[in-house]
């Protein structure tokens, strides 16, 4: 801390001042500390500093304590002392006193002192006079340039430090603001610096604020300073010549650096955006103005033009501006030349957008803009002609295509370019200069840079005809022979494509533009394998196209491409692999226009008719031909492969149109040779192919059995397609011969490519039939079968189905599910057998599916049969017996239900003996490490099985499968014990999983309950005492022991509400708890001599009892008969756990147990032992509840110890929620017994309730876990609590709601709001809510002042701000219909104004955003007349989350994008949005008024950004609903009223409601009641 600041006593000051002038006065005598030779000293002091024999060091000394001392009397001390220092420097700087280095250092932070202490605050603000010398103005100038170079030798810190200082104070910054230049030069200098910063050398190096919080300062105040300087040409000359290089240079390294995670996040997050804005309103305001544009126009338009727009004398204007500014950017040696053209490319659209806001005006500013376009676009190394220059670096190509994207569609969002203006008053200029541009692209075709493509788009855009002359290079370059696979530039490409398919279409050019296509892949190829024709986005947008295209422009494609295969392909396809594969192409695109046309119906013309009838035959001629050509060859070339693939796309493709077209017209006759009334569905020898004979179709086949893979899916699909033919046939379904010919068909299907897939399943398909390969045949082949097998599978073999279901299992074991985002549309082996079993689909199979659950089970035998013993051995052997489907009518007797046991129940029934068997004598299953890896991935993947969709058999040899797992697993040396836990918890859990659904407790059919409970508990106890368990780290230990838990919940509460022999299992089961010696011992070990693995029995036994009892707890009270089973069954269980839980109380076992285990079991062993002494008092067969509470003293006890601990310091979570479930559960038992410490217990719990939600160590996120539990112990003391409790606990949130926010006392308020938040959703009795809604005014309008507070410091809006919204939420929408005083509920409203939306984090701000949304909700939805009644403060309220999320939503370039959570925090606070304005909507009596306002708000900001198409979608839908309000007067008033830009953003939005909503909900509404 500087002295200066420093509170320092004047006793003090003396003597530091004597110590300070012995070397000046020669006098040491102690008479100097006396006030009136003090006054002496001071009344000198002038003369001290001036004098040349005063040491430099003292003068300083003697400077810093006048400075401070009150003793000290100057006439103006401050403008004195403050004048010494800058004469001090700048006598220094200008050569004319040699000085130390340490005393310079000493001067510069003497003057840091002096610029940052509160005197001179004081002293400027009581009125005092104080300047600062131009002289010294300037020595700081030249330090900040010193710092730029690095070469200055006082701290930089400092510098800028007294830069701050002096921008800070208005009267000390005169000099600078009323020396233009020199604040002018020290901008530069500033922006310099922070440049040298940003730069290459320092770009590793972290960011502090410093430098860009005093360069914002320095802008800020020029810019101040600029909008008051009377001549713009001065301002224009000053910025162009000193301010226009740094200022871009410093905007380009902002919006280009990789931020470091290092980097000061104010910098990031604040500053770079504040300071690019400011530099931004510099450079528009000073280059850019209305006062300039008679000089660019003087200087862009020719002199007729020029002259004609004079109207009278005018002032002198700037001389050449445009070209003033591209020389000064053009520049070299302002920066580094690796830096140079990426400075002025990206700075080129910036300039030009400024130019548009100030220009844009229409007429010749229009002219103005695009003449400014040329030159601009001539700025990027290329010439007037636009060609390329000789210095133009290929390597720029990307930087420069970027900036001609951002020019163009800059020019194209301001509507510069008028078609029709342009060629009748300027010949065409903009149209000539953009085919100029077009051809430009076309003959430097940059196919791997995705702006390219992007320039395109907006040229065409623009006008199509500025590419129609070159089309066919566009369709050349862009479409048919583009190979990049970059997947930016790929995305690129389609965008571009489908536009060219859309504009056409619109244009009803389609035929003009695939004629074109056509034309370029006749064309000689460049290389000998072109890519795809079309990828799956180019074939979903074509196919768009098409169907929105009339017939004739369809059919007149299709004849198009048949007649230059029969014209230019067939004559010459011989043996040529060229035209086969041109051939290829052209089918794979009449493929997919006919499959995207419409089809015929009973209404198509007859001339469309007839057209398509003469398509079809011309198919059946080429397909008739292309088989001529392949009987005359073998198999084995590429010629042969594509010709053969090209004959079954085009029969696949017939045979599919044809039978469409037959079933939806019934005037279409197909030309098939067969007719409807043809025996040939029934032959067993199929023809596959169309209108042609078997023999020949047996020749193709043969042949195509040896060719590619391709080839083999095609000849699946036209089996499929017999098959549908078929199926249509029901007068032939019954026929024994088209059975068979189905099973054959469908057998031919699956086999095909069996052989296939047992290859890797890495490989990625994008659903297209012409990208098919050797590598993703397996993945088409797949796809195919299980997209059809509801049509397949029932006409497949058990054989064929267990080949299906063996395969899926494989699929999902070995595969990886690829990452969607790098390969979007994009399918996999794995991901499809995935979506499979996550289906419904597969579950409907139910032979399948039971083949795929027996599949899962074999593969676990098989993995545990590899190590197991004899005995187990046996006893797998006898499972896998069960499992094996062996024969149709087991398999069907398994899905049944039947009345006698089937075959494989009796099995289950041996293998459940079995199992018990081996668990009774301790054999185990060694499994080493791979095996236990490979089993619990098995396992983690047959959790996707539906326990539904088992058959019961099936279910309960899976359930006893796992069982038999957890029983006999043992891992060996190489197993580590976490992995060994893992599988345990996996399999506990999955049997647990396994429990629900229809098949729930169909295990117990082949083993009874009690066995079941016991083998566990007994295994259970087993790997404890073995190595399994025994050296498990605490942790995963007790999360194991909460699935087994959960496991034992589960069966317990099964075997209860089956109601079948619920009497002796459970009575068997706790007679085994309390006899079994395992558990004795377990719960009589003294818990103060084991060591923690030996705590791990005793952890086990108290869980099951535990477990045992709450399940019985909760099912007491369903009939009387159960209460007479269970309550015995519960006292045998509270008198078993209670000398153990003694025990573990003790000492460390607490400790060692873990607390919130502890806590859990005494809990569990309160509500056992109070449910089961109410049960006996209602029956009236034992005692008051008050003596037969036989471990109260207990409870007492450990409710203390739980009060002292709960908020001392910082806790686990789950021990604070599992103390406050004791807690409530001890209040229940204190009530019960009518005990008198009732009272004082409430006051304790509120107390410390208070304290842990005012815990400094407590989390957001913590607190929201608590809040559950912390309302229910809430809702336990107040429902029956006293009134005057119960106002003592108001009284106490009243106290914390009002402590100071500002006083750090933040978390004595957070408590109180949740306390509040809690409270008004309770259940409260009558004269307690009648007390609690009395002071809720009180409280709201606490809240509402929490707010407020927390408005003024950032870092409490998601710790204070977002509950308090959410209590004040609660309230409002509690309080419906209570808070009658309108004024009450309208408090919100003046605390929504101070919350702070922004918020670093996407979840920080979603948290903020949905917090001041819910509030407005409660509002509007609970208390709609006071929303009406102040329906303009409630609308500026909501207006802010619009503008918010509008801004936040906007579109950003790639540098900006944020994260995959930011997006989808956004699109949650769009849809809160859309929920506002449809609620609005729907109370239209009220806002109806105000409907035409509430549309104007939104756009005009959406007239400032482009949306993210997201969040417009759902911001639109909402916008609409307001719209319906809206008269025709509204409109007619908007479209008035606005200005020309919103007007026409209104225009665009209106249409889009006119032509999508309104409609739709205008057809609603004719179907409403």
């Amino acid at each position: 801390m500087s002295i200066i600041s420093t509170d320092i006593s004047c006793s003090v000051a003396i003597s530091l001042s004597f110590t300070s002038l012995k070397g000046i006065s020669g006098l040491a005598s102690s008479s100097w500390l006396q006030p009136s030779r003090m006054a002496a000293i001071y009344s000198g002091i002038h003369v001290k500093l001036k004098s040349s024999r005063t040491p430099w060091a003292d003068k300083l000394k003697l400077a810093r304590f006048a400075w401070i001392s009150p003793q000290c009397v100057l006439p103006n001390k401050e403008q004195v002392l403050f004048d010494w220092t800058s004469h001090a420097l700048t006598c220094y700087y200008g050569k004319k006193a040699e000085l130390p280095l340490s005393v310079v250092e000493g001067l510069w932070a003497y003057l840091d002192d002096i610029l940052h202490s509160k005197k001179l605050q004081k002293a400027l603000s009581q009125g005092k006079a104080l300047s600062l010398r131009l002289a010294l103005a300037q020595v700081i100038s030249e330090r900040v340039l010193e710092c730029v170079s690095g070469s200055c030798p006082v701290s930089q810190s400092t510098v800028l430090s007294i830069c701050q200082g002096i921008l800070s104070s208005p009267a000390l910054a005169t000099t600078y603001t009323t020396k233009y230049e020199l604040l002018v030069e020290l901008v530069s200098r500033l922006c310099a610096l922070a440049c040298s910063k940003l730069g290459p050398q320092s770009a590793w190096e972290p960011l502090t604020a410093q430098v860009f919080e005093v360069l914002l300062q320095a802008v800020g105040s020029y810019l101040a300073v600029q909008r008051q300087q009377a001549n713009p040409n001065r301002v224009f000359s000053q910025v162009a010549a000193h301010l226009l290089q740094p200022l871009l240079l410093l905007r380009h390294l902002l919006a280009t650096r990789a931020w470091l995670p290092e980097d000061d996040g104010h910098v990031r997050h604040h500053l770079s955006r504040e300071v690019r804005n400011k530099v931004d309103a510099v450079l528009q305001s000073a280059l850019f103005t209305a006062d300039h544009l008679p000089s660019y126009k003087e200087e862009l338009l020719p002199e007729k033009e020029v002259s004609s727009t004079k109207k009278g004398p005018t002032a002198k204007g700037l001389l050449s501006p445009a070209s003033t500014i591209l020389k000064k950017l053009c520049e070299s040696g302002f920066c580094d030349p690796s830096l140079q053209f990426a400075v002025r490319s990206n700075s080129l659209p910036l300039l030009f957008k400024f130019a548009l806001d100030a220009f844009s005006k229409g007429g010749d500013d229009n002219t103005v803009c695009f003449l400014l376009l040329t030159r601009f676009i001539a700025a990027l190394d290329i010439t007037e002609a636009l060609t390329l220059k000789d210095t133009f670096d290929s390597g720029n190509w990307s930087l420069a295509l970027l900036t001609l994207e951002n020019l163009l569609n800059l020019s194209l969002t301001a509507d510069i370019y008028n078609v029709a203006a342009d060629r009748i008053h300027h010949g065409e200029a903009q149209f000539n200069f953009y085919r100029k541009v077009a051809q430009l692209l076309l003959s430097n075709a940059q196919t791997a840079i995705p702006a390219w493509y992007r320039c395109l788009k907006t040229l065409l855009a623009m006008n199509h005809m500025i590419i129609e002359p070159d089309l066919d290079d566009l369709v050349c370059c862009s479409w048919i022979d583009s190979d990049c696979e970059d997947l930016r530039v790929n995305k690129a490409r389609e965008v571009l494509i489908s536009s060219v398919f859309q504009t056409y279409e619109k244009l009803r050019q389609l035929p003009r533009l695939l004629q074109e296509a056509v034309e370029v892949i006749c064309r000689p190829a460049i290389d000998k394998f072109r890519p795809p024709v079309l990828t799956a986005a180019l074939q979903k947008s074509l196919g768009q196209c098409i169907l929105n295209s009339p017939h004739s422009q369809s059919l007149e494609m299709c004849t198009l491409i048949l007649g230059r295969m029969q014209r230019f392909l067939l004559p010459h396809l011989q043996e040529d692999e060229d035209m086969a594969l041109k051939l290829f192409s052209l089918t794979v695109l009449l493929h997919s226009i006919l499959f995207s046309v419409k089809s015929l119906d009973d209404g198509t013309p007859v001339p469309i008719l007839k057209r398509a009838q003469n398509i079809m035959e011309e198919m059946l001629k080429v397909i008739r031909s292309l088989l001529g050509h392949l009987d005359a060859h073998t198999p084995g070339s590429l010629w042969f492969d594509k010709a053969l693939e090209a004959t079954l796309l085009l029969s696949y493709t017939w045979v599919e149109v044809d039978t469409l077209f037959k079933i939806h017209c019934s005037k279409y006759v197909s030309l098939g040779t067969e007719d409807s009334g043809s025996p040939r569905l029934t032959e067993r020898r199929i023809c596959l192919l169309p209108c042609v004979a078997v023999k020949e179709w047996e020749k193709v086949a043969l042949k195509s059995k040896e060719c590619s893979s391709a080839n083999q899916l095609l000849r699946e699909l036209l089996a499929l397609q017999r098959m549908k033919q078929i199926l249509l046939r029901t007068d032939v379904l019954l026929d024994e011969n088209v059975q068979e010919v189905l099973g054959k068909v469908a057998r031919f299907i699956v086999r095909t490519g069996a052989s296939s897939l047992t290859q890797p399943f890495g490989a990625l398909w994008d659903g297209q039939i012409g990208t098919v390969d050797d590598s993703n045949y397996p993945v088409a082949h797949w796809f195919h079968v299980t997209s059809n097998l509801p049509l397949v599978a029932p006409y497949l073999s058990q054989e064929d189905l267990s080949c299906l279901a063996g395969f899926l299992l494989n699929s999902l074991l070995q595969g990886e599910i690829r990452d969607a985002s790098n390969q979007e549309n994009c399918l996999s082996v794995t991901l499809i057998s995935k979506h499979l079993l996550d289906s419904s689909l597969l579950v409907e199979l139910a032979p399948l599916y039971s083949l795929v659950v027996k599949s899962f089970l074999q593969r676990i035998v098989g993995i545990l049969r590899s190590s197991a013993g004899h005995r187990c051995c046996k006893a797998l052997a006898t499972f896998e017996e069960a499992v094996s489907a062996e024969a149709e009518e087991e398999m069907e007797a398994s899905v049944e239900e039947s009345s006698e046991a089937s075959p494989s129940l009796r099995r289950l029934l041996s293998v459940s003996r079995e199992t018990l068997s081996l668990v009774r004598t301790g054999a185990a299953i060694s499994l080493s490490r791979t095996q236990t890896e490979h089993l619990l991935h098995l396992l983690k993947v047959s959790r996707t099985l539906k326990p539904d969709g088992m058959s019961s058999e099936d279910h309960s040899a899976y359930v006893l499968l796992l069982f038999f797992i957890a029983s006999t697993f043992q891992r060996d040396s190489s197993t580590e014990p976490a992995e060994a836990v893992r599988l345990l918890k996996e399999v506990y859990s999955l049997m647990t999983f396994l429990q629900t659904g229809k098949n729930v407790g169909s295990v117990l059919k082949v083993l009874h309950g009690n066995e079941l409970l016991e083998a566990a508990i007994t295994s259970l106890f087993s790997h404890c005492s073995m190595s399994v368990l025994e050296t498990v780290d605490s942790t995963a230990w007790l999360a194991f022991l909460q699935v087994v838990q959960d496991f034992l919940r589960c069966l317990i509460q099964t075997i209860i509400n089956r109601k079948k022999s619920v009497r002796l299992n459970l009575e068997k089961f706790t007679t085994f708890m309390v006899e079994n010696e395992q558990v004795a011992a377990a719960l009589s070990a003294s818990c103060s001599k084991l060591g923690v693995e030996k705590l791990k029995p005793l952890q086990l036994a108290l869980a099951a009892f535990c477990t045992l009892s709450r399940v019985m707890t909760s099912s007491l009270g369903e009939s009387e008969k159960m209460d007479e089973t269970l309550a015995p069954l519960l006292e045998k269980c509270v008198i078993s756990m209670g000398p153990a839980v003694q025990s573990s109380l003790k000492g460390e076992a607490c400790r060692l147990l873990g607390q919130s285990f502890t806590v859990e079991i005494v809990t569990g062993m309160l509500e056992a032992e109070l449910a089961w002494t109410s049960c006996l008092a209602s029956s009236g067969e034992g005692a008051p509840t008050k003596s037969r509470l036989c471990h109260m003293s207990l409870y007492k006890t450990f409710s203390q110890q739980i009060l002292r601990e709960l908020s001392s310091s910082s806790r686990p979570m789950d021990f604070i929620s599992s103390s406050l479930h004791f807690l409530s559960a001890y209040h229940s038992a204190l009530e019960s017994i009518q005990d008198p410490g009732q009272k004082d217990l409430f006051h304790l719990v509120v107390q410390n309730l208070r304290k842990l939600l005012s815990a400094p160590w407590l989390s957001v996120s913590d607190m929201q876990k608590l809040e559950p539990t912390v309302g229910q112990l809430l809702a336990q003391l107040v429902t029956r609590s006293p009134l005057e409790q119960f106002q003592h606990l108001l009284a106490a949130v009243g106290e914390d709601l009002g402590a100071q926010v500002s006083g750090g006392r933040h978390t004595e308020v957070l408590s109180a709001v949740t306390l509040s938040k809690l409270l008004a959703s309770c259940p409260l009795p009558e004269t307690h809510s009648k007390a609690f809604w009395l002071v809720a005014p009180q409280i709201t309008s606490a809240i509402v002042s929490a707010v407020k507070e927390c408005g003024k410091d950032r870092s409490l809006t998601e710790s204070l701000t977002v509950p308090a919204l959410q209590a004040l939420a609660a309230l409002l929408r509690w309080g419906e219909g209570v808070l009658q005083n309108p004024h009450h509920v309208t408090l919100a409203f003046g605390a929504l104004p101070f919350v702070q939306l922004e918020h670093p984090s996407p979840a920080g701000y979603h948290s903020v955003f949905e917090a001041v949304h819910e509030t407005l909700f409660a509002v509007v939805q609970c208390h709609p007349q006071v929303t009406l009644s102040a329906a303009p403060s409630f609308l500026n309220c909501f207006y802010r989350l619009v503008v918010s999320i509008m801004h936040e939503g906007r579109q950003r370039g790639d540098t900006e994008k944020g994260s995959e959570e930011e997006t989808d925090a956004l699109l949650k606070c769009a849809r809160l949005v859309e929920r506002m304005y449809s609620h609005i909507a729907s109370v239209a009596e009220g806002f109806t008024v105000l409907s035409s306002f509430v549309v104007a708000q939104y756009v005009c900001e959406l007239q400032k950004v482009t949306l993210q198409p997201e969040i417009k979608s759902h911001l639109t839908e909402g916008v609409y609903r307001i719209l319906d309000l809206c008269s025709e007067q509204d409109i007619r008033f908007l479209n008035t009223a606005l200005q020309p830009g919103v007007r026409e953003v209104f225009g665009e939005l209106y249409d889009g409601y006119t032509h999508y909503h309104k409609t739709q909900r205008q057809g609603e509404e004719k179907y409403t009641v």
